[in-house]
């Protein structure tokens, strides 16, 4: 049986940043703005599913009290790892989902440019997991390439809609450009201007 993480070995092995997310604007850009969603300035805990090389990591780990990062590839956890070995509030773990999610609750669970690697019923799986560990008041963000990605038939589009169908949760925004989508869902009903006192 093919091994879906053997590609995502060479890309690291012949690169630290196989996409440039320390160099482009796109990827830049994109961070901001999954940062700038976030309905809290700061976590109690956070979960983020296939962090990469950690360049979201490094931001998220400014807004939070315990941060669990992971990726299946054991080249990108070598990198993550190494560039968050100073932060002792961050773990950084080698997790193949949906099958080795974090058996604990979150406040925050951020899933970017992932879900288009699993099959439907691995997307459908890790979304019933993300459901269960979201703490009460909790939001869950996702973030998807809504372009063809070669070896794999689905696009963001796809992804992002069977991933909201299971995961059946109240959606608290939605971002969308001609390059990717950014959506949130939480258990809470309460809006950051209430929360401010700005409003009802």
């Amino acid at each position: 049986m093919r091994d879906p993480l053997v590609p995502f070995e060479a890309l690291y092995r012949a690169s630290p940043d196989p996409w440039g997310t320390s160099t482009r604007w796109y990827e830049s850009r994109k961070r901001s703005l999954l940062l700038a969603a976030l309905p809290l300035s700061r976590y109690g805990s956070i979960y983020e599913a296939g962090c990469g090389t950690g360049h979201i990591t490094t931001a998220l780990a400014e807004r939070c009290d315990l941060l669990l990062a992971s990726d299946g590839s054991a080249e990108a956890h070598a990198i993550a790892s190494q560039a968050l070995a100073h932060r002792p509030h961050v773990q950084v773990a080698l997790h193949r989902l949906p099958e080795d999610w974090p058996a604990r609750l979150f406040d925050l669970v951020v899933l970017s440019e992932l879900l288009y690697f699993l099959d439907t019923d691995e997307c459908v799986a890790v979304a019933v997991a993300v459901r269960a560990s979201v703490d009460e008041g909790g939001t869950v963000i996702a973030c998807n390439w809504r372009h063809p990605i070669e070896g794999h038939g689905h696009t963001g589009d796809d992804v992002h809609r069977r991933f909201e169908s299971a995961l059946d949760l109240p959606k608290i925004f939605e971002y969308v450009d001609a390059d990717f989508l950014l959506g949130g869902w939480s258990k809470a009903d309460t809006s950051v201007a209430q929360r401010e006192g700005l409003r009802p």
